[in-house]
């Protein structure tokens, strides 16, 4: 019998108030992308003349936090280190009508570029553009593909709920492989070869941290349950230097936060034998046990609405398996060294030439006790019969 367990809690409040003290600390633009997308543009007249002086907010419509700009000489306006979500564009300038631009979708370690164009007329009025069309990426020389939430909660994911089964979809990646044994390694980590490289050179950062095995490189430390991700960036080609230590690919994964809303959920996972064809070597009447089940929760929301909030998750893993019926036991004369009812010879290793010439066999292929290994004999004792 195998029980094997596993347990995870993500709370990204403390994450989140240590993102407000860098941000206070810091006095200079950080253009960092790893864990935060951009938002990038240039403002025009309808004559394409560059509008300078302009101001811009940008507001996430799933917290209400906002952040302003100012439009350079160029026209040009920047926001960096912008958290994933979906975002509201807002423009004023003199002169001109004020402009709004909704369902700006921002991913991680990717530059969002949105050109926008004012009409002459007052302030006072306003002129709203809902949605977007999704944009290329023309900001950055590398290569990525994006696993966001709705990918992560829908796409079946294998036995284990690991996210990174999705890694098979990219383009370049082999089929992901389980590695090592279930009881090392409970988040099930994947490990796969991305453009022919070698596995070891792949890195995986969660939440900005490097996330592996110092030991053993081609593990990920630790697999987020797929409840608490918001979203999956893979670089495969054409790296930024920021993301350091990559050869094959740059994961980055980012899990969720909180929102001005209270959002949550339960969820619970069961397989078992009878769930699962019969393994073609398997020729035992009835397919050995094998009950797994992955359940859990995640809730979120607003400490202070506007300001600060929490997300949390907990998931728990039990694996119960009966395989013995795979293996050869020993019967109880093996187990005392009386090989006297079997068509083979033994033979004493301390007798004959090192190269096994002249060596003679032990008195009716019996191996006496004071001739075994006591620790050897320990082990066997645990055995079943």
């Amino acid at each position: 019998m195998l029980v094997q367990g596993k347990s995870c809690i993500s709370l990204l409040a403390f994450v989140a108030v240590a993102m407000l003290l860098a941000l206070c600390v810091a006095g200079h633009k950080a253009d960092a992308q790893v864990l935060y997308g951009s938002i990038v543009g240039t403002l025009t007249d309808p004559s394409k003349a560059l509008i300078p002086g302009a101001e811009i907010k940008i507001t996430n419509k799933a917290t209400n936090q906002s952040r302003t700009s100012v439009s350079d000489e160029a026209g040009i306006y920047t926001f960096s280190n912008v958290l994933a979500g979906t975002y509201e564009i807002e423009v004023k300038a003199t002169g001109f009508k004020s402009m709004q631009k909704t369902g700006i979708e921002v991913v991680v370690n990717a530059v969002r570029r949105e050109d926008i164009g004012l009409q002459v007329g007052q302030v006072t009025e306003a002129i709203t553009v809902a949605g977007s069309a999704v944009a290329l990426q023309t900001e950055k020389a590398d290569v990525s593909s994006e696993i966001n939430v709705d990918a992560v909660k829908n796409l079946p994911i294998g036995g284990y709920r690991n996210y990174q089964t999705l890694i098979n979809l990219v383009p370049g990646a082999t089929p992901g492989q389980f590695q090592n044994a279930a009881i090392t390694r409970p988040g099930r980590a994947l490990t796969t070869n991305i453009n022919g490289t070698n596995r070891n050179n792949n890195v995986t950062k969660l939440d900005g941290a490097v996330n592996m095995s110092v030991w053993l490189p081609h593990h990920t430390a630790y697999v987020a349950p797929t409840e608490t991700i918001e979203t999956v960036n893979i670089s495969t080609n054409n790296f930024d230097a920021e993301q350091g230590m990559a050869g094959g690919a740059a994961i980055t994964v980012v899990t969720k936060s909180g929102t001005n809303q209270l959002h949550g959920s339960v969820f619970g996972y069961h397989d078992n034998q009878h769930l699962r064809a019969r393994n073609f070597f398997e020729r035992l009447p009835q397919k050995p046990k094998s009950i797994r089940n992955i359940d859990g929760f995640t809730l979120g929301g607003p400490i202070k609405r506007d300001k600060l909030f929490f997300f949390g998750g907990w998931e728990s893993s039990r694996e119960r398996t009966n395989r013995s019926g795979l293996y050869t036991l020993p019967v109880e004369d093996l187990r005392r060294g009386d090989f006297s009812a079997y068509a083979t010879t033994i033979f004493d290793p301390a007798t004959g030439t090192l190269d096994g010439k002249g060596r003679a066999s032990f008195p009716g292929n019996n191996i006496p006790a004071a001739r075994q290994s006591a620790i050897s004999r320990k082990i066997q004792s645990l055995i079943p019969v």
